[in-house]
Order: structure tokens, then C-alpha cells, then sequence
């Protein structure tokens, strides 16, 4: 397709992911930003960064084996920055929990996709925003929110979005609108505006989350790692320039230890008790922040096609969130998001004209991004399910089923099917990969782990001893 006018609305990661990508295959972009708050000079002053948009910004993100893969294919210039930042990709393994068998490390060492990049996201979007900065074909217009968009329906074929409309009344027209507005954007109001419907499917995750990061004082990093108590998960992230963060998943409608952990000092000293964060906890790691929480944790997928196979609207494609997002806790969002950009690119570089391309991306969408959002559904009906059954919040049955292939790292599983179930945890395969093999999985998963899988006998804190920590 010939040169377009291509507006980006938000500058996340799908936003500037989406303007590189439309730069460098030869398109005019204007980036639209409503946060008025300009570039950090480094990327420690980045991790203050005045992102109101984006609240999410100072909590952990896992930037998963798909996104270092994207990266590495497409934003090479990218990945080579953050290497100079001291961001290395993460091999896969831990020396926490059960411990895998040499086969098994050896096919996942011999995989070089399964890696991870431990990186703060307000490091990761200063570098991405550098790179836009400095690429020709880019404009980025800061502290400029957008109230809807300007459509043309002539009655022949789908109606057309030929620009957007700022909170000011200022249009700006365009050949191409490209919505990067999050998942609290609302997209299809801009669209109802003008009798455009866009159906969407929702799930609430049913939980949420509290996060904070931490500076190690040695510099060293703790790779990825999992725990739980009686109420909770938790996670460690390790992150570049010796940062490090812990999260932990409750119930959302657990209100005790929900106000529990909102307190900054009683989150540390909960966090102490969980046996596979105990050397992370004696590392004597300096808070950078006050304890976060984040709600409102949705599944979700728009369709911006009609039942007959033609766009709802032609001129207008959403990206990332915006069309669909999955449960945070899983991590997925990252890289979904840098997928989606590339599925733009790619859409309109292989076609003529704009209905094409967006029947070709949604068609690219219906394969690649929405079954995670299915598994994102399944896997949360799988934790509730186990919730129910144990009779107690956050048992350990319902912890294992927070990821409802966790069990097979202490089973029978071979090296084979662990590797297949770490590439799909890093959406290098299809969710339908493993579930083509469910019965197999299942076997694999009943299979009692050996001593050596199994680990030492850890004894858990129980939810009093969880809710009596003070400080």
C-alpha cells in the first residue's frame, strides 16, 4: 500500500511499537500522547515517570520469550539498547522449587527463545520512546487527548474513519487510525458515536494484585520465581540495575487480607514468611515505593468484524488492549501488545486497500491474540474452581491452579512436554498446543514427582500467621 497518514493514539508499548512499525515500512505517523509529560533523561528518572495513563507503569512486567523474540526480529536497535542498559535475557530455569531432570534443562538450554527480559516497563517505554524520537516519518504530540473520531458512511460498504477528534475540536484527518488506548480506553464509544457497534465478550479475572519494587543492595538478580500462603500468590521479578519486584494475587472479594496487605510494612513482613522468597527477603532489598494495588482485572476481546466477514468500520484498527486483553497476572500483555503492532505493519504492507488489510488483521487477531484470551478465562475458572473445592481461599491446590499447568514441573511430565509448556507459558505456541494433549497432560500431572522433583519438605505459614504479621 502506498504511502499513508497514520494517527497513533496512546504512546504505550503497542502506541510506539505501532509507530515504529508504520515509520519504518515507509508511513507518515502522528503518535497522540494524552500524558503531557515529557522524556526522562535516564532511566532511573524514567521509573518516576509522571504517567497518569497508564497507572500500571510501576508495577511488575514480564516481558515473556515472545516479546525478547519480536524484538529480536524486528526491533533489533531495540533489544540492542537494552542490552547496553544492562537487560540480559533470562534462561529459563530456577533454583527454586522442583528441580528438573538433565534431559529436560537440556532441551529448554538448547531452545533460545525460551528467554525472558528482566526489565523494569518505565525502562523498557524509555527506550521505545527514544527510538520513536529518533526515527524520521514520526511526530509525537504530547498532553493531547482524543475525544472520538471523524467517519464518513457513504452507504456503500462499511463506514470509514477518516481521522480523530481532539478534546480541544482540533481534527486531525488521516488515512489510518491505529486505537493503542489500553484497556480502560473506550473505543466503542467513539464508534457508537456514529451508530458503529462493537461487540465485546468480558470476564472478570476475580482477582487482584498488590506489587512493590525493591533495590537489591548487592545488585544481583533473583530470575522469576512463585510461592504462596494460605490467601495468596506471590512472585519475584528480577529487573535490570540490581531492581527486583514482588507481587502478590489475592481474591478480590478476600477484604481482610486485601486491607492486610495494603499496608507497605505488613506486605514486606508477609512476604518474609513464604519459604521460596525467604533470600529474597534476607538480601535486605530497599523499597522504592509504597506498596501498589491494581483492580479492575479484566479478560476481554472486541470484534471488529461483522458475522458476514466485513469490517465493521474500515480506517480504524485496535491494537493491543484496546482490542484484546487478558488477566495482568499472567504476564501476557507485553507481548501481545508488540504482536499486534507487528500484525498492523504487516497488514497493510500485504495489501491494497484498507478493507483487505483489515480483514486480514483480524483475521491474524482471531488466530494469534484472542485464543489467549479464551485461556485466560479457562485458567481463571480453573482457579476459582479449585478455590471452591478446597473449601479456603488460595489453598495450595488453588495456587497450583493459578497456572492449571503448574503441576507438571513435580510430575511425570517428560522433557518434551515441559518444554512445549514453557514455550506456551511464553506464547511462543498456541494455548491449543496443550490442549490438543490434554489427556496426556493430565496423566503427567497425577504422576506423583519423584524425591529428586519434589524438592525438601517446606512448612507454609498459615492464613493467621499470614494476617498476625505487623512489621
Amino acid at each position: 500500500m502506498e504511502q499513508l497518514e497514520v494517527v497513533v493514539v496512546g504512546a504505550g508499548i503497542g502506541g510506539l511499537a505501532s509507530a515504529l512499525s508504520m515509520a519504518r515500512a515507509g508511513h507518515r505517523v502522528t503518535l497522540i500522547e494524552r500524558d503531557d509529560t515529557p522524556m526522562p533523561p535516564d532511566p532511573e528518572s524514567a521509573f518516576d515517570w509522571d504517567r497518569k495513563g497508564a497507572p500500571q507503569v510501576r508495577h511488575p512486567h514480564v516481558f515473556l520469550g515472545l516479546a525478547r523474540v519480536l524484538l529480536r526480529d524486528r526491533f533489533p536497535d531495540v533489544l540492542d539498547q537494552l542490552s547496553e542498559l544492562g537487560v540480559v535475557p533470562n534462561r529459563l530455569r530456577s533454583d527454586q522449587g522442583p528441580q528438573l531432570d538433565e534431559e529436560t534443562v537440556r532441551l529448554i538450554e538448547a531452545d533460545d527463545d525460551l528467554r525472558m527480559l528482566p526489565c523494569r516497563r518505565t525502562t523498557f517505554e524509555w527506550v521505545m520512546r527514544r527510538t520513536v524520537l529518533a526515527e524520521q516519518g514520526v511526530t509525537l504530540r504530547l498532553g493531547e487527548g482524543v475525544a472520538g473520531v471523524e467517519v464518513r458512511d457513504d452507504g456503500d460498504g462499511p463506514p470509514v474513519v477518516t481521522g480523530v477528534r481532539l478534546e480541544d475540536g482540533t481534527v486531525l484527518r488521516s488515512d489510518l487510525v491505529v486505537a493503542t488506548t489500553g484497556r480502560r480506553g473506550d473505543v466503542p464509544a467513539w464508534l457508537a458515536e456514529h451508530g458503529i457497534e462493537i461487540p465485546e465478550t468480558a470476564s472478570d479475572s476475580g482477582v487482584v494484585y498488590f506489587s512493590r519494587f525493591y533495590r537489591s543492595p548487592h545488585d544481583e538478580g533473583f530470575g522469576f520465581r512463585g510461592g504462596f500462603g494460605a490467601g495468596l500468590i506471590a512472585g519475584v521479578i528480577g529487573s535490570e540495575a540490581g531492581t527486583f519486584s514482588i507481587t502478590a494475587v489475592v481474591d478480590k472479594d478476600d477484604k481482610e487480607l486485601r486491607a492486610h496487605l495494603s499496608d507497605s510494612d505488613r506486605f514486606d513482613a508477609t512476604m518474609r514468611l513464604l519459604p521460596e522468597l525467604a533470600d529474597v527477603a534476607a538480601a535486605g532489598g530497599t523499597p522504592m515505593h509504597p506498596v501498589h494495588c491494581m483492580t479492575g482485572l479484566l479478560n476481554r476481546t472486541r470484534s471488529y468484524i461483522a458475522p458476514d466477514g466485513t469490517p465493521r468500520v474500515v480506517g480504524l484498527l485496535a491494537c493491543g488492549d484496546a482490542h484484546t486483553c487478558t488477566n495482568p497476572a499472567y504476564g501476557r500483555g507485553q507481548a501481545l501488545a508488540l504482536r499486534m503492532a507487528t500484525l498492523v505493519a504487516d497488514a497493510i504492507a500485504e495489501h491494497d486497500d484498507l478493507v483487505s488489510a483489515a480483514q486480514a488483521y483480524e483475521s491474524a487477531c482471531d488466530e494469534q491474540v484472542v485464543p489467549w484470551y479464551h485461556f485466560s478465562v479457562l485458567t481463571d475458572q480453573m482457579r476459582a474452581a479449585a478455590v471452591a473445592q478446597s473449601g479456603q481461599r488460595a489453598s495450595a491446590v488453588a495456587a497450583a491452579a493459578s497456572d492449571p499447568f503448574a503441576s507438571l514441573f513435580g510430575g511425570g511430565a517428560s522433557p518434551e512436554t515441559v518444554v512445549l509448556v514453557l514455550r506456551v507459558l511464553n506464547l511462543l505456541e498456541l494455548p491449543t498446543a496443550l490442549l490438543a494433549r490434554l489427556p496426556e497432560l493430565q496423566a503427567s500431572a497425577a504422576t506423583p514427582p519423584t524425591p529428586l522433583q519434589q524438592g525438601p519438605p517446606v512448612r507454609r505459614p498459615s492464613r493467621d500467621e499470614l494476617l498476625a504479621v505487623v512489621a
